[in-house]
Formats: C-alpha cells, structure tokens, sequence
C-alpha cells in the first residue's frame, strides 16, 4: 500500500504543480491586459523628443481698432484747419463737406501741418477719401490757407498747390501717408 499512497501523493504533487503553473500563468495574462494598451499605436513625435523645455505659451493679442492703428504723430486736426480746407470744398460743390480730420506735423517744412479728411455730399454719406491738404502755422491760428497735396484734394477742393507759392508738396514728405492713414482709419 506504500507503493499505492507514493502514487496518490505523487500524483496531488503534480496536480499542485501543474495546478500552481496554471495560476501563476493566469496571473500574468492578467497584469499583461492590464498593463498593455488596448490597440496599438505608433509613438507620438512629443513622446520620442524629450525635452526639458516647457511647452510654448500661445498668446492670443487682441486685433487692434482702428483707433489703435492710428500713429502716435496723428492729433485731431483744428477747427481752423478744418475751415481752410472746408472752403477749397466748398468752392468746387457747396453740397460737399468734411466733418473731422487728422493731422500730423511735417519734420521737412517748418512749421507746416499734413491734414487728412473724408468728404461727405451726395453719393458719399459714408465719407469717400480721404484727401490730403497741407496748412502752415500753428494748427489754433493758421498762417495760410490749405494747399491740396494729392489727386483726391486737387479733384474735391479749389485749393492750389505748393507749385503757386514755389513748394512742392508731396505724398513722400514726412508725415503725409501718416495722416492719410489716420484718416483712412477714422
């Protein structure tokens, strides 16, 4: 009977075993699922180049106005200044007329000022220009009338040219496409 309990121990020997291999095998298909992705997939770039950079910050800047955009140079543009070139418009169409302007001072004449304005008459309420005069002086007592400096105010106003009084004025002085621009955006 010895020979017959070595059998039945052997064999719960090997029952263990196989018993505990099961088990153990089991258990690393278990940690394998838990441990492995769902499906494959390819690395990302950000997961292969490692750096200790911080990510860069996106900055998300407002879209200027219109007022933003203007240059610092450009200032309301006077009331007398505004009645210089208002009568070079009247003189063409009593029906036309501005209602504000800007104006920059010009570094290449002395004390001369760039005025830039939309004309409002018929066919153009919304303003159409702008146009661009130059007036000298002190922009609170001018000491001359407007002179039309581009196509658009020689077209719209009765104002001369610098050419009546030997000057040449022109889009490419200092200050000049500065104050169309802020007239462009008013």
């Amino acid at each position: 009977m010895e020979n017959g309990k070595k059998k039945s121990s052997n064999k719960k020997m090997v029952f263990a075993i196989v018993g505990g291999l099961i088990a153990v095998f089991c258990l690393c298909i278990v940690v394998a699922a838990i441990m492995s992705p769902s499906e494959q997939s390819e690395p990302s770039p950000s997961a292969i180049l490692t750096t200790n950079q911080p990510e860069p910050t996106q900055v998300n800047s407002p879209v200027p106005t219109a007022t933003e955009i203007k240059s610092s140079r450009c200032v309301p543009a006077s009331n007398l200044q505004l009645e210089a070139i208002r009568l070079g418009i009247k003189g063409i169409s009593e029906q036309n007329d501005i209602k504000t302007g800007w104006t920059v001072k010009s570094s290449d004449y002395e004390n001369a000022w760039f005025v830039a304005v939309k004309i409002y008459g018929p066919g153009m309420e919304n303003g159409t220009g702008p146009g661009l005069w130059i007036v000298s002086g002190d922009p609170e007592n001018p000491s001359s009338g407007a002179f039309s400096v581009d196509g658009f105010a020689k077209e719209f106003s009765d104002r001369g040219t610098g050419e009546t009084i030997g000057l040449d004025f022109s889009m490419s002085d200092d200050g000049a496409q500065e104050a169309l621009l802020c007239a462009n955006n008013d």
